[in-house]
């Protein structure tokens, strides 16, 4: 009760701790619940004293403009001090007037904005302070064009992490505007059409450094990963250049690469079983693999082999819950030609046989005869804390100076 802070979260709902909580909130920042349909009749009197002291506003339930302006009148004078804001809608069909827009002017202190199924004003993207902008929309069209165009050539959103979400299929647009001048830091786009994504990824470029999300929801439509690659700019295969670390799930398929200058991860959900076999490394045409040195496959259970010749730079290889390790790395230890600057090996969580052991043991005692090629270390983590016997990790000690074996001994709850 001594603490301001706790007291800050102060919902319409007519539960009776509205003015308890204003009342011991004193001047802390306040955060606001608001739902037209749900609110306290008095809601509106006990906040207006406390109005300027709001910094975060997450407002649901809003079949039109007048529901949220009549909760906090002369908004968004109102609000000085206003952070974050959440605006989502009532119905499949809100009632927002997208011509005219009520939210002039918007806060000059305002860092994050997230819009359901609202439309996007101009005055949005006109604030210079924004870091963060989630637009998701479930039963409205999105105004593609006119998102670009307003996004086109504004400099204030050079800096911001931008989400973009797509429940509905299929969106139309007529034509693809031109490449916009932005530079944003983090683009993340979820989506049903590749065609869309395409058009998103293509149309918005990114900093040297950014990061570059893509969740495609695909039901059995035969588009996949190349589909959505063959639209990134030359400014996005710039900025990842040649990756240096990859990360492969394979169930749910997804795909991180992280280069010098930039991140990409694809992710693909909602796909039938059968999508997520065969091969991952074949999936990436126009990204050069040459300079991965740090590989890891996690959920590896799908049969997929390991091509050592497509990872000539590989420095650690990974494998986390893999219960087919020696299929997995056959072409691994059968192939003279495996990565000189291979040097560190790690299971996670995976079946180690005694067979297995014996052909690690044997790998790295041939690695060991090339000075070169010297495997460094090796980490065995089994699951259920079933660890090789004490004798097969004394002699893969012989050929590999460190050689850890973890037991990890996890308790699943649920």
């Amino acid at each position: 009760m001594s603490a301001p802070e706790n007291w800050t979260l102060i919902s319409c709902y007519p539960n009776g701790l509205t003015a308890l909580s204003l009342e011991r909130s004193k001047a802390a920042p306040l955060r606001l619940t608001l739902d037209a349909s749900r609110q306290d009749p008095t809601f509106r009197d006990l906040i207006i004293p406390r109005i300027q002291n709001v910094v975060t506003i997450w407002c649901y339930s809003l079949a039109t403009v007048e529901d949220f302006t009549q909760t906090l009148p002369n908004f968004p004078r109102s609000t000085p001090n206003l952070q974050t804001l959440e605006l989502g809608h009532v119905d499949d069909e809100p009632n927002w007037d997208p011509s005219a827009d009520p939210f002039e002017p918007f806060p000059n202190t305002m860092r994050s904005l997230s819009l359901y199924d609202i439309p996007i004003y101009p005055s949005f993207l006109g604030s210079g302070t924004l870091t963060k902008l989630a637009l998701h929309y479930y039963h409205v069209h999105p105004p593609l064009e006119a998102f670009l165009d307003l996004l086109g050539g504004n400099c204030s959103l050079e800096h911001v992490d931008l989400t973009i979400e797509f429940d509905i299929f299929p969106i139309p647009i007529s034509h693809c505007r031109d490449v916009i001048m932005n530079r944003l830091q983090h683009l993340s786009i979820t989506c049903w059409d590749a065609m869309i994504a395409r058009t998103m990824v293509s149309s918005i470029p990114l900093r040297k450094g950014a990061r570059l999300e893509i969740t495609f929801r695909d039901e059995d439509t035969g588009f996949g990963l190349n589909d959505i690659l063959s639209g990134i700019s030359a400014t996005h295969l710039s900025n990842l250049a040649s990756p240096i670390s990859m990360e492969y799930f394979s169930s749910p398929r997804e795909i991180q690469l992280t280069g010098p200058n930039g991140s990409f991860l694809y992710r693909h959900v909602w796909s039938s079983a059968g999508s997520f076999q065969g091969v991952p490394f074949v999936e990436f045409p126009v990204l050069p693999l040459t300079n991965v040195q740090d590989l890891r496959l996690v959920h590896s259970e799908s049969p997929i082999i390991f091509h050592p010749s497509s990872f000539p730079a590989l420095e650690m290889f990974s494998v986390e819950r893999g219960t087919d390790i020696p299929h997995l790395l056959s072409a691994l230890f059968s192939n003279p030609s495996v990565p000189p600057s291979l040097k560190t090996l790690e299971f996670w969580n995976c079946i180690i046989t005694e067979e297995f052991m014996e052909e690690l043991t044997r790998f790295a005692s041939d690695r060991k005869n090339t000075t070169s090629a010297w495997l460094h270390r090796v980490l065995i983590a089994p699951r259920d804390g079933e660890l090789p016997t004490t004798d097969s990790i004394r002699r893969l000690g012989e050929h590999v100076p460190v050689v850890d074996a973890l037991a990890l001994g996890w308790v699943w709850v649920y």
